[in-house]
């Protein structure tokens, strides 16, 4: 109770900072009329105060370094003292309900209906992955495609074509494998080589046995490239669009090459298969420029998911610990003008093609990339309605960005991670500590919460 008497004690924002609720139709009705995303009743009009509550509480404690930084410990030495069944207790109305849609189709369910409200579509990532020596055996790559697939299908359940699907290229085929695959297609011709015999594997040709793999780890490939297709086709055949995530830089060049061969199978005439392109790492623009040369070169739709991304801190520990230089940018602000510059420069893709060869997604918390963003979309023309850009948040943050933008008119996702308590915890320890620089700079977010809870119990 005294944490919701410090919240209503706070000083409220000046009242022209205050922007009341417009309807769907407003700005693009009216185009010259800049979006404000101070608005905290249009927010979280859809949450309760205990929702409202547990939100401020959730990201709070999220402020605090030391919690992000030893999250992972804290969650096993908690376990070890208080059982897995008190620990599921404590955690599941709390932390897990702020970031995760649930654990099976019912949940999701009821998260869609609820998000479908307010006018937010799903877009459903399963916490599925490895790492470099974690290899999985074929069971379980096999049971990563069933999963994948049952979640494709909720997502159109939910959203219809044109829907989004996140997936990981490491849930359907070995990190170890990959590694090697990365460090052997660094030169440009070597990958679109290995890009097209992909693509055309996938589109039912035959695959060549590649000479620096062994016969153990050809079949191992073509498996993987098996399950590849498998994912890409029903995605394919249910109109999806199927994100690929980014993982770490040692990764991403195996990664963009499976990305690509898919796009190559599946994005024939309309982007299917995207990519996603981290903007904290030096070379993201360029990366996006090669690759998008890449899906022309091969007539095909480009897709791209525009983020800042989740491992800055592990990658500049790893070039330490490698002794090469630092893929990172240097500053946050460094970060935000490779971004925009992207997200610019994929706007303009977009309305030189129509929107039927590029497609964007700019997924940020940030509300002067989003605004920028907006201004362009306004400039070239782009409207909201097309469905050409559209736009993301991670679930259970950042709702009076979301919120507001789909009350415009705006097509707006939430990133909603899924699964089981035990298997998204270790999970979602990751993306915090990945995350701290998104998730310590909630302070405005609180801020508007507290003025929502003040609103809800004083009427004001």
């Amino acid at each position: 109770m005294s944490i919701v008497v410090s919240l209503l004690r706070q000083p409220r924002l000046m009242r022209q900072h205050l922007v009341t609720c417009r309807s769907s139709s407003s700005l693009v009705n009216n185009p010259e009329k800049e979006i404000s995303f101070a608005d905290h009743r249009t927010a979280y009009a859809h949450l309760s105060r205990t929702e409202i509550l547990r939100a401020w509480i959730v990201l709070k404690l999220c402020s605090f370094d030391f919690l992000l930084q030893n999250s992972l410990k804290v969650l096993e030495h908690s376990q070890r003292v208080l059982g897995r069944g008190l620990l599921e207790k404590i955690l599941r109305p709390t932390l897990y309900d702020q970031f995760v849609a649930g654990d099976d189709p019912q949940s999701l369910k009821e998260t869609a209906n609820k998000l479908k409200k307010v006018g937010i579509k799903l877009m459903i990532l399963p916490s599925l992955e490895e790492d470099i020596g974690q290899k999985s055996d074929e069971n379980r790559y096999n049971s990563n495609v069933d999963v994948t697939l049952q979640l494709a299908e909720i997502a159109y359940q939910h959203g219809g074509p044109l829907s989004c699907l996140q997936t990981k290229i490491t849930a359907l085929i070995s990190a170890d494998l990959l590694l090697k695959l990365a460090e052997r297609n660094r030169d440009k011709e070597d990958q679109f080589r290995t890009i097209s015999s992909w693509a055309n594997y996938m589109a039912g040709g035959l695959l060549a046995p590649v000479s620096y793999l062994d016969k153990a780890e050809n079949i191992e490939l073509e498996k993987g490239l098996e399950r590849l297709k498998s994912v890409g086709a029903f995605a394919s055949g249910l109109q999806l669009r199927l994100l690929v995530d980014g993982e770490f830089t040692y990764l991403n060049q195996a990664i963009s090459i499976a990305a690509l061969s898919m796009a190559g199978a599946f994005n024939q005439s309309r982007p299917v298969v995207w990519n996603t392109y981290q903007c904290y790492l030096k070379d993201a623009f360029e990366k996006i420029c090669k690759e998008l040369e890449i899906t022309q070169r091969m007539g095909v739709g480009f897709g791209a998911k525009i983020v800042r991304g989740a491992y800055l801190e592990r990658e500049r520990q790893l070039s330490v610990e490698g002794n090469y230089p630092d893929p990172t940018n240097p500053s946050y602000e460094a970060t935000s003008d490779v971004y925009d510059r992207a997200v610019e420069h994929l706007l303009e893709q977009v309305e030189r093609s129509g929107g039927q060869r590029c497609n964007v997604i700019v997924a940020s918390h940030n509300e002067t990339s989003v605004l920028k963003a907006l201004a362009k979309m306004r400039s070239l023309g782009i409207s909201p309605k097309d469905n050409t850009v559209v736009f993301g948040q991670i679930y259970g943050m950042a709702s009076n960005i979301t919120v507001k933008l789909a009350s415009e008119g705006y097509i707006v996702y939430n990133s909603v991670p899924y699964g089981s308590l035990f298997d998204v915890l270790p999970y979602l320890s990751r993306r915090a500590t990945e995350n701290r620089a998104v998730l310590k700079g909630t302070r405005r977010e609180r801020t508007l919460l507290a003025q929502e809870l003040r609103a809800r119990f004083l009427g004001f």
